[in-house]
């Protein structure tokens, strides 16, 4: 996990949220800068508090040695088997029907 890299995305998008969080303090009414303001920050950082995590735990997953080993694509040729569903039928010709 690169933790720079995670750190500078997540500050920018942080930046960028708080702007917008300011902005509705900003336009809070006088007498209502609370009531007015704080729906707004809640709807912007309890989102920001998932996409970091999920970033946090990406950055893991992409860094771990065996991610990529462990992932494959069944419609991808040589990833574990054919590509085709004909060509996978094809590996079951030969093979001794249980049924008789």
């Amino acid at each position: 996990m690169d933790r720079d890299v995670l750190m500078t995305q997540m500050m920018e998008r942080f930046q960028e949220l708080y702007n917008q969080a300011l902005d509705a303090v900003e336009r809070a009414p006088d007498g209502q800068w609370i009531a007015a303001s704080e729906g707004a920050f809640r709807d912007v950082f309890h989102p920001l508090m998932r996409e970091t995590y999920e970033a946090a735990i990406q950055g893991r997953i992409d860094a771990h040695s065996t991610a990529t080993a462990a992932t494959f694509s069944p419609s991808q040729p040589g990833a574990r088997g054919p590509a085709r569903a004909s060509a996978q039928g094809n590996a079951r010709r030969g093979r001794i029907d249980p049924r008789g």
